[in-house]
């Protein structure tokens, strides 16, 4: 009967992962260790699989795509970051394969406890992301699409969504506006605590702050009703606002709608900033002047480090893309007397 990594395991006095550990060369792994682990495996004749003393060499051409899809998501902008790293997998002959639980912890534990995937990329990123241990102690190459506050050990891509939302303020501030407003992702999204709407909002609250004016914000949901509401939360908090930075895809055309019921006009009576990408904004009427969302730029960047991890190659730095803002004349100067 032929010897299997669970008998090497037990002569040496080890767990099977610590014996994987030292066939993948994936884990550092006391002296003492490895020489019982490489004592046992000379001593019961075991032979491990032809790919198995690395990881890299057992290649199922096949990463996991994990994102999670809530009740709030962002459906067409997440696509655009799958479809992005969908095209940067088949560019090097990888399938995708796309996990859409709320956690996806148990589903990647049972792909690479069966050698299914080569790698995962993990979306939906959360400041204090509870999948970031698991994560962390899985045999295959991780990485992830946004920043967690702890992210040791991890390779990551992201936006600086903090810059982004401050961008804004400041070429509103630049054009004269004193009472501004932030119209944010729904509430259940900064109740999950996703990194990418806090901290928007904190670059936004930041500059206003800085400048000893009103920090005005409200959450919305994405259809009529829901930004009808924050609108008019948002008057609430300040009757003069003359400005909007919107940082919710979905919600923006609603948000041009909401405005021209109410008799205001864009950019006239109020100007308008959105953060979300770029052929999203440009199709509007009016065109919006937004910071572009790279979203299809982080997609085929997750892939690339991800398949350099994979392939062996030096560790990927992590990489936080700079925003850009693009002006297309929904901004300008605050009416007079306002």
């Amino acid at each position: 009967m032929a010897v299997r990594l669970i008998d090497v395991a037990r002569r040496a006095g080890v767990s099977p992962s610590t014996v994987s550990y030292v066939l993948s060369g994936n884990r550092p792994i006391s002296a003492e260790t490895r020489r019982r682990v490489e004592e046992s495996i000379a001593e019961l004749g075991f032979r491990p699989h032809a790919g198995a003393r690395s990881i890299r060499r057992q290649a199922t051409n096949v990463v996991a795509m994990v994102l999670p899809m809530f009740a709030d998501g962002q459906g067409g902008v997440q696509m655009q970051f799958v479809l992005s790293a969908l095209r940067a997998a088949r560019a090097r002959g990888f399938n995708l394969l796309l996990l859409t639980a709320e956690d996806g912890v148990a589903e990647i534990n049972n792909l690479v406890s069966s050698a299914m995937v080569d790698g995962v990329i993990v979306m939906e990123i959360q400041v204090d992301d509870p999948r970031l241990p698991v994560l962390g102690e899985l045999q295959r190459p991780v990485v992830l699409i946004g920043t967690p506050d702890d992210r040791e050990g991890l390779v990551h891509v992201d936006f600086d969504f903090a810059a982004a939302g401050a961008m804004c303020v400041r070429h509103l501030l630049d054009l004269g506006h004193r009472h501004i407003g932030l119209l944010g992702q729904p509430a259940d999204t900064f109740a999950r605590q996703a990194g990418y709407a806090l901290r928007a909002r904190e670059g936004v609250l930041g500059v206003l702050r800085e400048h000893e004016l009103r920090e005005v914000w409200a959450p919305a949901q994405p259809n009529p009703a829901g930004v009808a509401e924050a609108i008019e939360e948002l008057f609430g908090q300040d009757p003069d606002l003359s400005a909007l930075v919107v940082y919710n895809e979905q919600a923006l055309p609603f948000v041009l709608e909401r405005l021209k019921q109410l008799g205001m006009r864009v950019p006239g009576d109020m100007s308008v900033l959105a953060i979300c990408p770029d052929d999203q904004a440009e199709h509007l009427v009016p065109p919006v002047s937004d910071v572009a969302l790279p979203s299809r730029e982080l997609g085929r960047l997750a892939f690339e480090r991800l398949a350099g991890l994979i392939g062996g190659e030096e560790q990927p730095v992590s990489t936080l893309l700079a925003p850009q803002l693009k002006r297309r004349g929904s901004t300008g100067p605050p009416r007079r007397g306002r």
